[in-house]
């Protein structure tokens, strides 16, 4: 079956195979994640070990998050409905 919809490609603003690391400040230590992960970190993030402080988006999207309006040190996620469609 053909998707059909709002389908859209991810979009990172960095090297993706680039060493990725978020800070945890209760862990008290970097640790590796995924690009996806990485986009959507709302605290202190690093790319081969030089400090990155680019945009953050809502998780699994393209959408632009304000860092004040979400929990620091945690991925900034996106509250969606689904939209149904007649005769589902």
């Amino acid at each position: 079956m053909e998707k059909t919809g709002l389908t859209e490609k991810i979009k990172y603003d960095f090297n993706t195979a680039s060493n990725l690391e978020v800070f945890m400040p209760n862990l008290d230590d970097w640790y590796r994640v995924t690009s996806r992960e990485f986009r959507s970190f709302n605290g202190k993030r690093r790319i081969n070990n030089v400090d990155y402080n680019g945009p953050i988006y809502h998780y699994a999207t393209n959408r632009r998050a304000n860092k004040s309006l979400f929990p620091k040190d945690k991925i900034v996620e996106h509250n969606w409905k689904s939209i149904r469609r007649n005769g589902d």
